[in-house]
């Protein structure tokens, strides 16, 4: 019985604005999304089948999330099986969990693409990676940029991606090269991403964040092209956040962080650090005051 294994790796969000709610039930929105090296491990396992099986099995090294229908990877795998017509399979999926869940940093999305990946090869259904993204994107808005990976920014539901790069024109090593992130969950709080949407759909933004939603994705833009560590970060979600990440923030910003964000819908919050070390300083501050967290490297 073949077996595989992917990395299912974290991301942040270094800008995300929310905009009106599309009939579909997604929102519109506008959001600078990188991959970092945090990540779970996603093993498949093609066992034999009858000609008539359907069968998929999904483990759990957290036993608080669902291994059954109600897990991402499973409605992948059945969304992967659909698109290209398979009608007998027997599959056991491991997921091995590293990703806080409900945390902001598309710990489901990430294993939800690396299962795409794993049954394109078990399968050898050979998918361009613009399929697996149009099958993904069915399940979960996140799902595309998880397979797709680096820094893109993304629009619509989150489907529509363009990269984001360095200029060449850039001295290297350039700042941003060598930049790490200290992400911090609060193991007390997690946030529902449903109703996260729905409490900024009745809380308008304050009139310096307007002003912020403006100008701000352009000047994120150039600071990334031009190789800065970014400063100019911003969140929506942050107007409904749990009043206690705003401590986490200044926390990190007196152990040294050039900037500080929470990431998706929280409460995650991360720290931008000019390198890894100054991140591993950091965590190993917070590490001492209780506080569990993830010194990454950017990918």
């Amino acid at each position: 019985m073949p077996t595989i294994t992917a990395e299912a790796r974290a991301k942040i969000n270094l800008w995300l604005t929310v905009g009106e709610k599309r009939p579909d039930g997604y929102h519109d929105i506008e959001t600078v999304m990188r991959q970092v090296s945090l990540c779970d491990l996603v093993s498949v396992t093609r066992r034999p089948d009858h000609g008539e099986d359907r069968l998929i099995e999904v483990h759990c090294s957290d036993p608080g999330i669902p291994a059954d229908r109600r897990n991402i990877v499973w409605k992948c795998a059945e969304a992967f099986f659909d698109a290209y017509g398979i009608r007998a399979y027997n599959i056991y999926i491991d997921i091995e969990k590293h990703i806080p869940q409900a945390a902001g940093l598309a710990g489901g999305s990430a294993d939800g693409a690396a299962a795409l990946r794993l049954l394109n090869q078990l399968f050898r259904a050979d998918a361009s990676l613009e399929f697996l993204c149009s099958v993904g994107a069915k399940v979960g808005a996140d799902i595309p940029f998880c397979l797709t990976g680096g820094m893109q920014l993304c629009r619509g539901k989150g489907e529509r991606m363009t990269p984001v790069t360095v200029s060449p024109s850039v001295a290297r090593p350039a700042p941003i090269d060598s930049c790490a992130a200290l992400i911090v969950k609060s193991p007390a709080l997690s946030v529902s991403t449903g109703e996260a949407y729905r409490m900024l759909d009745e809380i308008p933004p304050s009139p310096a964040d307007a002003e912020l939603r403006r100008t701000g994705l352009n000047m994120l833009l150039g600071e990334l092209r031009d190789g800065r560590i970014p400063r100019t970060l911003y969140n929506d979600f942050e107007r409904t956040a749990p009043r206690e990440v705003f401590p986490v923030k200044d926390r990190l910003l007196s152990l040294g962080a050039v900037s500080v964000l929470m990431s998706g819908s929280g409460p995650s919050v991360y720290g931008l650090f000019e390198g890894l070390r100054d991140a591993e300083d950091a965590r190993d501050a917070l590490a001492a005051e209780g506080v569990d967290c993830f010194a990454v490297r950017l990918l």
